[in-house]
């Protein structure tokens, strides 16, 4: 160590300057993090995932489909559409129809393109109309961001006391992205700030804050652009792999900073020569295990978030990187700056009398209380606390929409869609059929006629389309039934088996036609304007054997002139909705409630249930069913993030508690203190859903926060336990777990409490982000770390390590007995007694 600390000595320009050029180096010259976040499809749900699977084989039947996502323009009055509004949107949809090449955009469906849809596409109330722009790029491509600007400019020119906005995935994907981004930047300088603040009130110098605001920013800045670099290699990222290295790198790294400081400031008073090396040299050998344990914890933590099948959570995975980078930098570089900077660390305060060196009343206060009352401590802490655990239920809300300010344009015209067309048109559940036999087959459409019949009965399902219901009902008029009630039915069977032939041809005419079609209400609409020759044909072939059968009096002429105009909107409809080889086809169904929402999440499975009964007494030869949609898939992410959320919890747990063994060299002691962190989490979340969900009134928590608060409060959390059980370890004497906690707790206690606070405040400035999951994360954090430093810390930790004495240390507590004579020299404790 001595021998590091004097090459560091020497060396301490040099090493200033290589980080300095290293920084600089990844800034201008890797990756940029938020560039490729900001570029990057979110991909939330793993491969194998069967809403994955159903999208896969939705190309099937879509094989041929060239857009990627698509635009709603809405136009909307409140008072109802004037005329004049109408014209001005037809002619601003002919200028698109027109410019399709120049705009980038796929497709233009409209009541000028698709005049039959007027009626779909203008609401019921006459107040809204609508338009679908199909666009070739995914939603964050940098074209389709330009296509989107172009449009914006374009309904600039709406009609006064109107409405115009351009809503659907890419105009929400990009609001999403820009309200991210805003948040983060507000994080950034909001965190900044509050870290200066802490800082300055910690140390009272405007000096040392320096130290640790220029490791972080330095390992900020290398850890951005080497997470950037691995996602080359397929490392996942997302907004959240941002906001937590923030919150992370100035939480972690200014305790690391803290620590070192601190003890340096303390080794300088004890030490006697006053020598700055030599007192660099005792604080390194005495806080350096305590630094990389803590950051060992932080690693395995967010390392272990690897093995989590949802994206979203492995897109933290980058953190660890980020610890790496800033315990080495911290390590090397904090060092050098406290030979550079000298004595100007303590400008402006006599060193003798720092405040941050004399023993903290208040925490010598609670190491008594704790000592001659452990049980008593232990026991009140569990009869009042325990109550706040049983108000946390788990309620989550899986409505991602919420995430974006509800006042962008965006969002108000998804509201206005939802409230105009209904929102089940908008987010239909879409079941996926496969078989080994043909589903084009008069066997095949019975089977999917009795599925389609079956799945309505089902409550919470409003509507059933599919290729016998494309218009979400049965056409008693184009059913063979509705024609016997009218004819000999004799002599109609008869005619219809002499007709199979055309039959089978007009049901191959009618899928050579399929124009493949995005889903739900912007599939539907198509769809509706295109089913014709293919019918047309099958009716006709239907029709020419009643004709032989029965004499074809006026009257059944003119009812024949009208079912062949009926079919006219029914073009393609097979082909919309089975495949060329009959072996997929998909079933739609319109949800009664919000697609977000827990009542629909849990309609999914019934609906599936349903499906798979009907089917099993039909034709088909081994169906096999899967669904997607945005209800079935946060269903699914509901079940995999509950799953992750247990194997990646027991594996933290298990990772940390064993880096707890290798530092403390104890079972006992570990297992403590991940007990009162669970405990701690528990009680955190309760008071989550008392205030979010009881007070304010949401549905629940967003999803993914209770998991993250967890990863916060234990892996970070556990930093504080390890400061106060390393300085309890070096300070432990054989019989004498008293006088060694009351030493650790009166020297680390300013130390876990600035810790704290500036661990609180950076993740807590997440809360004035802008986005719901990240406030919930950082309000979460806020109350679990401060929670944990300021009653656990204080009264519960050091009560079990009170009451255990020397069992602490088991199986090796008589290890402390004896201490070598470099490790009295080296971490000799300061004599306050």
């Amino acid at each position: 160590m001595d021998r590091w600390i004097a090459r560091l000595s020497k060396l301490r320009w040099a090493i200033l300057a290589c980080w300095i050029a290293v920084a600089a180096l990844s800034f201008f010259a890797l990756p940029d993090l938020q560039s490729i976040v900001r570029k990057t499809e979110q991909k939330f749900l793993p491969a194998n995932a069967e809403s994955v699977k159903a999208t896969h084989l939705l190309q099937n039947i879509h094989s041929s489909a060239q857009s990627l996502t698509e635009a709603i323009i809405l136009l909307t009055r409140n008072e109802g559409l004037l005329e004049s509004d109408k014209v001005w949107m037809s002619d601003l949809l002919e200028q698109l129809d027109s410019r399709k090449a120049e705009l980038n955009i796929t497709s233009v469906l409209s009541t000028q393109t698709h005049p039959e849809l007027a009626q779909r596409l203008l609401s019921k109330d006459g107040s809204s109309l609508l338009a679908i722009i199909n666009l070739p790029k995914p939603d964050f491509n940098d074209e389709t961001k330009i296509t989107l600007n172009l449009m914006q400019q374009m309904l600039d020119s709406a009609p006064s006391g109107t409405f115009a906005t351009l809503t659907g995935n890419a105009p929400l994907s990009q609001a999403f992205q820009q309200s991210s981004e805003s948040g983060l930047h507000r994080t950034e300088i909001l965190t900044i700030g509050l870290v200066l603040i802490i800082l300055l009130f910690v140390f009272r110098s405007p000096i040392t804050p320096i130290i640790p605001l220029l490791t972080i920013g330095i390992s900020l800045i290398i850890s951005r652009a080497l997470i950037g670099l691995a996602t080359h290699f397929g490392m996942p990222v997302s907004h959240f792999t941002e906001s937590f290295l923030i919150a992370v790198l100035f939480g972690a790294g200014t305790d690391y900073c803290i620590l070192m400081i601190q003890r340096y400031r303390e080794e300088l008073l004890s030490g006697g020569d006053a020598n700055p090396v030599a007192a660099i040299s005792r604080m390194m050998y005495g806080v350096g295990k305590t630094i990389i344990s803590s950051a060992s914890t932080i690693l395995v933590a967010f390392l272990l978030i690897g093995f989590a099948e949802f994206g979203l959570y492995q897109s933290a995975v980058g953190v660890a990187i980020g610890i790496i980078v800033t315990v080495t930098v911290a390590m090397t570089l904090v060092p050098v700056l406290l030979l550079l900077f000298g004595k100007s660390i303590s400008w402006s305060i006599n060193l003798k009398k720092s405040p941050t060196n004399r023993e903290s009343r208040l925490w010598s206060f609670f190491a008594s209380l704790a000592a001659k009352r452990s049980v008593i401590v232990l026991f009140t802490a569990v009869i009042f606390l325990s109550p706040l655990t049983l108000l946390f239920d788990g309620k989550r809300t899986f409505d991602d929409i919420s995430e974006i300010n509800p006042d962008i344009d965006a969002v108000i015209g998804l509201r206005q869609v939802e409230k105009a067309y209904s929102s089940g048109e908008v987010f239909p559940a879409t079941m996926v059929i496969t078989s080994t036999s043909s589903m084009r087959t008069t066997s095949g459409l019975a089977a999917l006629e009795q599925a389609s019949s079956d799945l309505t009965t089902i409550d919470g399902v409003e509507s059933v389309r599919s290729a016998v219901r494309p218009l979400g009902h049965k056409p008693e008029s184009l059913t063979v039934s509705g024609q016997l009630n009218k004819l000999n039915v004799d002599s109609i069977i008869k005619s219809v088996m002499k007709d199979q032939q055309a039959l089978v041809e007009g049901l191959q005419e009618l899928a050579l036609g399929a124009v493949p079609l995005s889903q739900g209400l912007l599939g539907v609409l198509p769809a509706i304007s295109k089913m014709q020759k293919g019918l047309v044909r099958l009716i006709e072939s239907q029709l020419g054997g009643l004709k032989r059968a029965t004499p074809p009096p006026a009257k059944t002429e003119e009812q024949l002139a009208a079912q062949r105009a009926a079919a006219k909107s029914h073009e393609q409809a097979l082909n919309y909705y089975i495949s060329q080889d009959g072996l997929t086809t998909k079933i739609e169904l319109i949800l009664s409630a919000n697609p977000y929402s827990k009542n629909a999440l849990d309609t999914i499975p019934a609906i599936t249930q349903k499906l798979r009964e009907s089917l099993s007494s039909t034709a088909l030869v081994n169906p096999e069913i899967f669904v997607t949609g945005i209800s079935a898939k946060y269903n699914e992410l509901r079940s995999i993030s509950y799953r992750d959320f247990l194997r990646t919890g027991i594996l933290m747990l298990v990772g940390i508690t064993l880096v707890l063994m290798l530092l403390l060299r104890s079972i006992i002691a570990p297992l403590y203190v991940m007990l009162s962190l669970g405990f701690n989490y528990l009680i955190t979340m309760g008071i989550m859903e008392l205030l979010f969900v009881k007070v304010l009134g949401l549905e629940g928590l967003s999803w993914t926060v209770s998991f993250f608060i967890f990863l916060i409060t234990v892996a970070l959390g556990v930093d504080y336990s390890i400061f106060l059980m390393a300085r309890f370890k070096e300070e432990y004497q054989a019989g004498g777990a008293s006088l060694a906690m009351n030493r650790a707790m009166k020297s680390t206690g300013g130390v876990i409490g600035s810790a704290a606070i500036i661990m609180a405040a950076s993740f807590g400035a997440l809360s004035l982000s802008g986005i719901n999951t990240l406030v919930q994360i950082g309000v979460g954090a806020f109350i679990g770390l401060l929670l944990y430093a300021t009653l656990f810390m204080t009264l519960i930790v050091p009560a079990f390590a009170f009451l255990l004495g020397e069992n602490n240390w088991w199986p090796s507590k008589k290890m402390f007995s004896k201490k070598t004579a470099s490790e009295q020299k080296l971490s000799k404790p300061i004599n306050r007694d």
